[in-house]
């Protein structure tokens, strides 16, 4: 066994060499210069203030305390996380109680919970769509969906997410291809019951009816239409009086309404179990923390509650204002999130003012989101009871609406 004095020189000597190792970079990255268009990323703390519409916090679950207690005490049972993939060492009673929570939820056979919402949502997809079949997908589809279909390598056709005609016109365009063939592609219909770019609604029975009456596989990406749209809160399908036997598949993130992290894909027993064996995100990574699995079923109980009802009604009240004070709307009214526009003919001009309202907004303590598209304010279900903040937000909409005006 070595001396203390030879463990102390070795020790010194470590931390002489850690403290000179300097490895050169494996890659090379020339970072962009940062422009005025871009979203500064910083923590924003909120006080009489400031207000931060730029996270997604819809129904307010990040900030309520019986969910936190519960998530301690949930840390003090089980440790922060597994360290392992589900199918190894990664799954707990809480992770099969949050499944079962889910499936039952919506109506569904099954479900599966993924360790990130993104993986979800493109691992799914990758796992059913293969290089022989045909997807169907909005033109401006989200990147998670765009990723799964890119690693499925599949023959995508593009069709507008508002026009049940364009889905229609594509598929009558591939059938005519493929009518001399005695073995035809498998189709999938893969869209979002909301829209991420423009928070526009799908109108989901037309395509729906479509899709059946072309015999395709549909998977609706959910991710902020649950926990916001129905009676219940489960969703279009819900939205729609859809029933659960009518989709193949509901994919969607827990990081949007739910307010924890992760992911979910419900549908059959068959559907799902496929997944165990073919979906990369849920094989190859380690599994959602147990505390964060616990915070979604609590989420999925406050729902409950309907506190959705006011969030709803606080969306359309948002959006009557927007118009109200001059602004372009692109969100549907029952829409949480708003995507907004300077009105002005020419894009660059629209954009630097839409640089202008973000910075002044900023100024005066309140945050939204720059996208090359729009501005983006994400609202929270508090601000229905809150009048004094959401009057303060009106006012500084309407200045500064008023102040870009006037520069003209």
């Amino acid at each position: 066994m070595p001396s203390k004095k030879v463990q102390k020189i070795d020790e010194n000597l470590l931390i002489e060499r850690l403290a000179a190792f300097k490895p050169e970079p494996l890659v090379k990255v020339e970072r962009p210069l940062k422009t005025q268009s871009q979203i500064e990323i910083s923590s924003v703390i909120e006080d009489d203030n400031t207000i931060d519409l730029a996270k997604s916090n819809f129904l307010n679950i990040l900030n309520n305390k019986d969910i936190q207690k519960t998530c301690e005490s949930t840390i003090r049972k089980y440790g922060v996380g597994t360290c392992g993939p589900r199918a190894f060492y990664g799954t707990t009673d809480v992770h099969l109680e949050l499944e079962e929570h889910i499936a039952k939820f919506l109506g569904m056979q099954e479900s599966i919970v993924y360790s990130y919402g993104f993986v979800a949502i493109s691992s799914s997809i990758a796992a059913y769509c293969k290089r022989s079949d045909v997807v169907f997908t909005d033109t401006n589809c989200n990147i998670a969906i765009q990723q799964g279909l890119q690693m499925a390598k599949c023959t995508i056709v593009y069709f507008d997410h508002q026009q049940p005609e364009t889905f229609a016109a594509a598929v009558r365009q591939i059938n005519e291809k493929e009518k001399d063939r005695k073995k035809r592609a498998r189709k999938f219909l893969v869209v979002e019951g909301v829209s991420w770019k423009t928070g526009k609604i799908l109108p989901l029975p037309q395509f729906l009816k479509i899709a059946e009456d072309n015999k395709i596989r549909v998977f609706l990406e959910e991710s902020y239409s649950i926990g916001v749209l129905g009676e219940k809160g489960k969703g279009l399908m819900e939205h729609f009086n859809i029933e659960p036997w009518r989709l193949d598949m509901i994919i969607a993130t827990l990081e949007a309404a739910i307010g924890s992290i992760g992911g979910f894909c419900a549908g059959s027993h068959m559907t799902i179990e496929h997944q165990r064996l073919s979906g990369s995100g849920y094989i190859f990574s380690a599994s959602l923390p147990t505390f964060l699995v616990q915070a979604c079923i609590e989420s999925i109980n406050l729902l409950e509650a309907k506190p959705h009802h006011k969030l709803r009604k606080l969306s359309q009240n948002f959006q009557d204002i927007l118009l109200d004070i001059g602004y372009e709307v692109q969100s549907d009214p029952l829409c949480p999130f708003k995507v907004f526009n300077i009105k002005e003919s020419g894009s660059d001009e629209r954009k630097a003012k839409e640089i202008k309202i973000y910075d002044y907004c900023k100024q005066k303590g309140l945050y939204l989101i720059l996208k090359e598209y729009g501005l983006l304010i994400n609202l929270n279900v508090n601000l229905y009871d809150d009048k004094k903040k959401f009057e303060k937000i009106e006012q500084i909409l309407r200045n500064v609406h008023e102040k870009v005006k006037l520069e003209n």
